[in-house]
């Protein structure tokens, strides 16, 4: 007789170890949420690889996006004054950028429940420009500097209000994308120098 309850007893103590381990493994493989977790970490944690500026820029990206989505904006980074004029220097500009608007897409991949929007990964690391990059970028500046006098100029003379924004050149440019940031720049400031000689400064938002 104590043999046999000593069996059951081992038997019973077996089961519930086993039951122990089976649920534990359940709770880690099931319990997670699937967008809690995105390629082994957080949603909201930016690739690993990336530099310090693309990181806070998907981080700015993530808290614009949730600003947009709680006061029922449309979605649309271009929308977002920190992505388009942030306040960092010219070579730091881009890789901001690049890290805001992942930021901001994955975010509302996430607001909106798309539970299958993988994040992609880094087109390409970031690097410090050399002088023939520098080069490039000045002249396609240049090249939107001329683009927003002329912008302007079309405006005034259609009665548009006076606003860069309006102006598809300057929210989708033709350019590479590594060199939007620096034609956008241009842009915008022959858009202004334009519409401060026409309007003697006062016609500027």
């Amino acid at each position: 007789m104590n043999l046999y309850r000593s069996v059951v007893a081992a038997f019973a103590f077996f089961l519930g170890a086993s039951g122990a381990v089976f649920a534990n493994a359940a709770g880690v493989s099931q319990g997670q949420r699937p967008e809690t977790v995105q390629n082994g970490g957080p949603w909201d944690a930016p690739p690993r690889e990336w530099k310090e500026i693309q990181r806070r820029g998907f981080q700015d990206g993530i808290e614009g996006a949730r600003k947009d989505f709680d006061n029922h904006r449309r979605p649309d980074v271009n929308n977002r004054d920190e992505y388009r004029h942030p306040s960092l220097s010219f070579d730091l500009r881009e890789p901001y950028r690049e890290g805001f608007r992942r930021g901001y897409e994955r975010a509302m991949s996430h607001l909106m429940g798309e539970r299958d929007g993988q994040m992609r990964e880094p087109d390409r690391g970031f690097h410090e420009p050399d002088r023939h990059d520098r080069d490039i970028a000045a002249e396609t500046q240049q090249r939107g500097f001329q683009d927003g006098r002329e912008g302007a100029r079309r405006d005034f003379d259609n009665h548009r209000r006076p606003n860069v924004n309006n102006r598809d050149e300057y929210r989708h440019p033709g350019v590479p994308y590594e060199l939007q940031g620096a034609y956008r720049e241009g842009f915008r400031r022959g858009y202004e120098k334009q519409v401060d000689e026409m309007t003697g400064g006062h016609g500027r938002r």
